[in-house]
């Protein structure tokens, strides 16, 4: 145990002493919230005896949070006063029922207060963790996920620092504050699998994805705590001990007994009743919009070119009628969320965009549907590749283009005229995605190693098979080892990693080498030492630069090397950043040449 306190000068890390010790020791509360954990929120942590919402506190946390909570009530009551005495009208009508009297006032008053013991829930727990890099308090929800850690922080309520009370009011107070609040807005919850009368309305939504995550199971953690500052002012909303878990449409086994094969199914029928809803209530002049951001990569799929959960989305929408007209990548992750180091994780969700047909759908050969996705992928991929869209959330952008194309046809026959699925069209996209993005040259020796590191990586192969590649690309081993892209000693051939590469020179022209050193510069020294690379190239060279940076990613994921993908990744996403710095170097080099020249 250590205590973390303000120095002068910063942090400083103290012993703790007995009293420090001893003040830690206290009993749990008896009036403390509890709730059995259940499906996500217990995955990670019922492995080491955490089984309820009061397992997740230490007893000195549990006493703090159960008495904030109990404050809130207490506060609302006198905040209704203080409405009264300064001479706002009491209608009597409580804010659940929309009143604007002093009742009303006093409770939302109350609401505002219980979002700060929930943020303080947050940090307040004994999976917050120190984060050494910042000197600062972690929240326990750092993803979608309630994680195992093995040490922890315990922030104190009472200073001003991460954590605590202080703290976690100044961030509502900047909420209320800063969100507009001019016209008002009204929010209704409803069962999405019942058709609620809505008519020519414009659709925009979220819908949950597949197996990611269970947002009843996570809620709990929050739910405990706002049920005790609430549940009079919101007495329908919080009438039960925990959130309802059965109603919520996503594929949980372990609320179907275990079984996949019925929780498969719950999803499946539940979204495609929600598609033919909306499909009722959209207006056919306004496009429909679906946020998805779930990896198209399932882990029973032996090719990893499908999954249950794009799957499951794409059918419903296309069963319910809706023409989807493309997709598009949104950033909507922010790039200091927590995720497993070396992880390639989506950066954006996916938007889906859909419409009404605005007639009869013919069918189509399975043939004549390859040759369209062919032509129409091609310029898709350029358009995708020219706004850089990073290569994690390319394979998910590309199913617009190649989706848009066969719900463009009411049918898409086989040869024995049986009708194509969703799963096989997008098997078959990722298909031609992959040849698509295959076809680039780069040159002999580039193209060489492109094979030579999807067949092998940078492990050794032996001379003959390697010098039968060399050969089939109209190049030679001898000449590999000379550029030194490659070992070759003993009847034994190896690529060279980008780390025994030779330094950047501006006269190479290879590109496998030019890229290898565009990567390694960002790796080493981020995107000013890349912009140092990049402005010593002209402009057919980035371009190549960037392609081979989307191929070498498709190699990289689909052989699960999650460091090289990350790095080809990484390239790509700070493209635009990259870009500008290089400009500002070239023309800061035009500039000096030009003083030195005098003009």
């Amino acid at each position: 145990m250590a205590i973390v306190a303000d120095g002068p000068n910063g942090r400083v890390y103290l012993p703790a002493t007995e009293e420090h010790v001893h003040a830690s020791e206290c009993e749990r509360p008896e009036n403390a919230p509890d709730g059995h954990l259940s499906g996500k929120a217990l995955v990670n942590i019922g492995l080491y005896g955490f089984s309820s919402t009061k397992d997740l506190f230490t007893p000195r946390q549990l006493i703090a949070l159960t008495t904030f909570s109990a404050l809130v009530q207490e506060a609302q009551q006198k905040a209704e006063q203080d409405a009264l005495a300064a001479g706002r009208g009491d209608d009597g009508i409580p804010l659940e029922k929309l009143g604007k009297g002093a009742k009303a006032y006093g409770q939302a008053i109350g609401v505002y207060l219980a979002f700060i013991v929930d943020k303080m829930a947050d940090r307040l727990s004994s999976l917050a963790s120190w984060d050494s890099s910042r000197e600062t308090l972690r929240n326990t929800f750092g993803r979608q996920a309630i994680p195992m850690v093995w040490d922890y922080a315990e922030a104190n309520p009472f200073c001003c620092a991460s954590g605590s009370y202080a703290n976690m009011a100044e961030w509502v107070i900047k909420v209320v504050q800063k969100l507009p609040s001019g016209r008002p807005g009204s929010v209704v919850q409803w069962d999405a699998t019942q058709d609620i009368s809505l008519r020519n309305i414009m659709v925009s939504t979220d819908p949950p994805y597949y197996d990611n995550i269970g947002y009843a199971d996570l809620s709990d953690f929050f739910y405990v705590w706002m049920r005790q500052s609430l549940r009079t002012t919101y007495p329908d909303l919080f009438a039960t001990m925990l959130t309802p878990k059965t109603p919520e449409l996503i594929a949980s086994p372990y609320r179907f007994d275990g079984s996949k094969v019925k929780a498969k199914q719950h999803f499946e029928d539940g979204m495609l009743q929600t598609c033919r809803n909306i499909f009722q209530y959209a207006r056919p002049d306004i496009p429909v919009t679906i946020y998805y951001a779930f990896k198209q990569s399932d882990a029973q799929e032996t090719d990893g070119t499908a999954s249950s959960g794009w799957e499951t989305m794409l059918s419903a929408i296309i069963k319910a009628g809706f023409v989807i007209t493309g997709t598009w990548p949104f950033r909507t992750e922010m790039e200091n969320r927590s995720i497993a180091s070396g992880a390639n994780a989506l950066a954006s969700s996916i938007v889906i965009v859909c419409r009404k047909p605005d007639g009869a759908r013919p069918d189509i050969l399975r043939k004549d549907f390859v040759d369209i996705l062919h032509g129409e992928l091609k310029d898709a991929l350029t358009k995708l590749q020219s706004s850089n869209i990073a290569p994690v959330d390319l394979a998910q952008s590309i199913i617009g283009p190649g989706i848009a194309v066969y719900s463009r046809y009411r049918k898409v026959l086989a040869a024995d005229g049986s009708a194509i699925s969703v799963r096989d069209a997008l098997k078959m996209i990722n298909a031609v995605y992959a040849e698509i993005i295959k076809v680039t040259s780069f040159g002999p020796e580039a193209d060489f190693c492109l094979i030579l590191y999807e067949q092998n990586g940078f492990n050794d192969m032996r001379f003959g098979e390697a010098d039968v590649l060399a050969r089939s690309k109209n190049t030679a081993v001898d000449k590999m080892a000379k550029e030194g892209l490659v070992d070759s000693a003993k009847g034994i051939v190896r690529l060279k990693t980008r780390e025994e590469l030779s330094a950047f020179s501006p006269h190479s022209e290879n590109l496998w080498l030019i890229t290898q050193q565009v990567v390694q510069a960002c790796e080493k020294n981020g995107y000013a030492g890349t912009a140092a690379i990049f402005s010593q190239l002209n402009g057919a060279q980035t371009d190549q630069v960037k392609k081979m940076c989307y191929r070498l990613y498709k190699i990289a994921d689909s052989k699960g090397w999650s460091k090289d993908g990350q790095a080809y990744n990484a390239v790509i996403a700070g493209w635009d950043a990259m870009a500008h710095e290089a400009a500002q170097l070239k023309q800061q080099k035009n500039q000096a040449v030009q003083g030195t020249l005098g003009f």
